[in-house]
Protein backbone atom coordinates (compact mmCIF):
# COMPACT_ATOMS: atom_id res chain seq x y z
CA UNK A 1 0.00 0.00 0.00
CA UNK A 2 1.48 3.55 -1.37
CA UNK A 3 0.29 6.71 0.85
CA UNK A 4 -0.49 9.67 -1.33
CA UNK A 5 0.58 13.10 -0.49
CA UNK A 6 -2.02 15.05 1.09
CA UNK A 7 -2.67 18.75 1.83
CA UNK A 8 -4.84 18.58 4.85
CA UNK A 9 -3.78 19.90 8.24
CA UNK A 10 -3.52 18.87 11.42
CA UNK A 11 -5.34 20.68 14.34
CA UNK A 12 -4.06 20.10 17.55
CA UNK A 13 -5.00 21.37 21.24
CA UNK A 14 -3.21 24.15 22.34
CA UNK A 15 -3.65 22.38 26.09
CA UNK A 16 -1.41 19.15 24.30
CA UNK A 17 1.86 18.63 26.50
CA UNK A 18 4.00 18.56 23.05
CA UNK A 19 3.08 21.51 21.73
CA UNK A 20 3.29 23.33 25.11
CA UNK A 21 7.11 21.81 25.48
CA UNK A 22 7.48 23.20 22.03
CA UNK A 23 6.35 26.49 22.23
CA UNK A 24 8.34 27.60 25.27
CA UNK A 25 11.04 29.22 23.37
CA UNK A 26 8.48 30.88 21.47
CA UNK A 27 7.14 32.24 24.80
CA UNK A 28 9.62 33.97 27.08
CA UNK A 29 10.25 37.68 26.79
CA UNK A 30 12.61 39.11 24.17
CA UNK A 31 15.80 40.47 25.89
CA UNK A 32 16.35 43.57 24.35
CA UNK A 33 14.14 43.57 21.01
CA UNK A 34 16.26 40.97 19.56
CA UNK A 35 14.96 39.10 16.74
CA UNK A 36 16.04 37.05 13.43
CA UNK A 37 14.11 37.29 9.91
CA UNK A 38 14.63 34.32 8.05
CA UNK A 39 13.64 34.71 4.18
CA UNK A 40 13.66 31.02 2.02
CA UNK A 41 13.96 30.70 -1.53
CA UNK A 42 14.39 27.62 -4.03
CA UNK A 43 17.89 26.75 -4.87
CA UNK A 44 19.95 29.38 -6.82
CA UNK A 45 16.90 31.73 -6.58
CA UNK A 46 17.65 33.98 -3.42
CA UNK A 47 18.10 37.60 -4.22
CA UNK A 48 20.41 38.47 -1.38
CA UNK A 49 20.55 42.45 -3.11
CA UNK A 50 16.03 42.79 -3.08
CA UNK A 51 16.06 41.53 0.14
CA UNK A 52 18.40 43.79 1.93
CA UNK A 53 16.34 46.15 0.06
CA UNK A 54 13.14 45.27 0.88
CA UNK A 55 15.04 46.25 4.72
CA UNK A 56 14.63 49.32 4.27
CA UNK A 57 15.76 52.12 7.18
CA UNK A 58 16.01 48.65 9.24
CA UNK A 59 18.89 47.01 7.44
CA UNK A 60 21.40 49.43 9.49
CA UNK A 61 19.88 47.42 12.73
CA UNK A 62 21.04 43.84 11.02
CA UNK A 63 24.33 42.92 13.15
CA UNK A 64 24.10 39.52 12.05
CA UNK A 65 23.71 37.96 8.57
CA UNK A 66 24.30 33.94 7.92
CA UNK A 67 23.45 31.90 4.56
CA UNK A 68 22.18 28.49 4.40
CA UNK A 69 21.93 26.25 1.65
CA UNK A 70 20.02 23.03 2.17
CA UNK A 71 21.11 20.62 -1.00
CA UNK A 72 18.57 18.03 0.39
CA UNK A 73 15.45 20.27 0.16
CA UNK A 74 16.46 21.98 -2.50
CA UNK A 75 16.53 26.21 -0.84
CA UNK A 76 18.43 28.26 0.35
CA UNK A 77 17.44 30.73 3.17
CA UNK A 78 19.39 33.87 4.53
CA UNK A 79 18.82 35.17 8.13
CA UNK A 80 19.47 38.60 9.14
CA UNK A 81 19.49 39.30 13.23
CA UNK A 82 18.48 42.70 14.61
CA UNK A 83 19.82 44.16 17.27
CA UNK A 84 16.31 46.55 18.11
CA UNK A 85 13.54 46.11 16.10
CA UNK A 86 10.12 46.16 16.90
CA UNK A 87 7.58 42.61 15.74
CA UNK A 88 5.28 45.68 14.34
CA UNK A 89 8.11 46.78 12.06
CA UNK A 90 8.86 43.07 11.33
CA UNK A 91 5.66 42.36 10.40
CA UNK A 92 5.45 44.78 7.52
CA UNK A 93 8.58 43.83 6.09
CA UNK A 94 7.49 39.72 6.02
CA UNK A 95 4.67 41.12 4.34
CA UNK A 96 6.73 43.24 1.79
CA UNK A 97 8.68 39.84 1.23
CA UNK A 98 6.42 37.51 1.24
CA UNK A 99 4.60 39.57 -1.98
CA UNK A 100 7.49 38.68 -4.02
CA UNK A 101 7.51 35.81 -6.74
CA UNK A 102 10.74 34.18 -5.70
CA UNK A 103 10.17 33.82 -1.64
CA UNK A 104 8.89 30.72 -0.81
CA UNK A 105 8.57 31.27 2.81
CA UNK A 106 9.59 34.43 5.42
CA UNK A 107 9.25 34.36 9.31
CA UNK A 108 10.88 36.61 12.24
CA UNK A 109 11.26 34.81 15.81
CA UNK A 110 12.86 36.00 18.84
Amino acid sequence: MSTQPTSAQIEVSRDDPVIQAISVPYNTPVCNGRYRLTVRARAGGLKVVATWQTLGCEACHADHVRFRVDRRHHFEEVTFAFASVSPDVLAAIVTRLIALPWVLDVYFYP
